[in-house]
């Protein structure tokens, strides 16, 4: 069963990851998990037909085996890519189509299909509960005025590069949080060209420190260097770590950390390649 259960979740994070040959996929850090254990999830996957991935006729995903990379950020990572260490690179929807309107060289060699996965902010679990009953609270009035919808929609639906960066508001004497972004999934977490932390995410944190009204500070660590920046307390909050709609193994959640309502889910990957 319990085989089963890490098979399964592996699928889900990376549903539909071609197989042809002995296959090099680049993905990023997962912080409760390692490269080698997502070779057996993978075999598990591939034998009880777990996802389902439909081909562009450019990649047969007939045969097996694949070899998966760890990368911190996704800059990392597509140098991998460019560099010719992995030969595919697997994003949600909304990610990879930003990484394709960046670099015209990138083509979309499948799709695929899988079980919701979610974003939700990372906090302390020694610390962290009240915070992030506060947060969570907030996230349920955006959900019930049309805040979130709304935000979903001009940032991630209706992305538009550059986005401009947002500004917090400041309240005298308000407890201040200090909130960690990576960057590594625009335009979800998303940093602009100019380091600026911006998109989607800033903008429902901003809506939420209102909301909440608390100061809010950022710093910037990559997607492997999440657990961290809560653990050594540089950050009360982190953006994002990504849960699953099922109980079981949590690759992607670390012990210590406890997270927030999701704000954004997905369940269709774009299978990227370099031409």
């Amino acid at each position: 069963m319990r085989r089963f259960l890490l098979a399964l979740t592996a699928v889900m994070i990376f549903a539909g990851v071609s197989f042809a040959g002995v296959f090099n996929v680049g993905i990023l850090t997962q912080l409760n998990s390692t490269k080698d254990a997502f070779k057996n999830f993978m075999d598990g996957a591939l034998a009880a037909g777990l996802w389902t991935r439909y081909e562009s006729g450019t990649v047969d995903s007939n045969n097996n085996t694949a070899m998966f990379t760890f990368y911190d950020s996704l800059l990392a990572m597509i140098m991998g890519l460019d560099r010719g260490e992995i030969e595919e690179i697997a994003l949600p929807e909304a990610v990879g189509k930003y990484i394709l309107s960046k670099r015209p060289e990138y083509f979309v060699a499948a799709e695929s299909i899988s079980r919701p996965v979610f974003f939700a902010m990372g906090f302390r679990k020694e610390d962290g509960e009240e915070l992030m009953q506060k947060f969570n609270g907030a996230i349920k009035s955006m959900n019930e005025d049309g805040t979130l919808a709304a935000i979903k929609e001009k940032y991630i639906t209706n992305f538009d590069v550059p986005s401009q960066p947002v500004s917090f508001t400041n309240f005298d004497g308000a407890q201040t949080i200090w909130t960690a972004v990576t960057g590594d999934l625009p335009p979800v977490d998303y940093v602009d060209e100019a380091g600026n932390p911006s998109g989607f995410n800033i903008a429902l944190l901003t809506e939420i420190g209102r909301r909440l009204e608390i100061n809010i500070e950022i710093i910037y660590v990559n997607s492997g260097a999440r657990a961290s920046a809560l653990a050594s307390k540089r950050a009360d909050v982190v953006f994002c770590f990504r849960v699953y709609s099922w109980d079981g193994i949590q690759p992607d959640l670390p012990s210590g950390v406890i997270v927030s309502d999701s704000y954004f889910d997905w369940t269709k990957y774009l299978h990227i390649h370099k031409k």
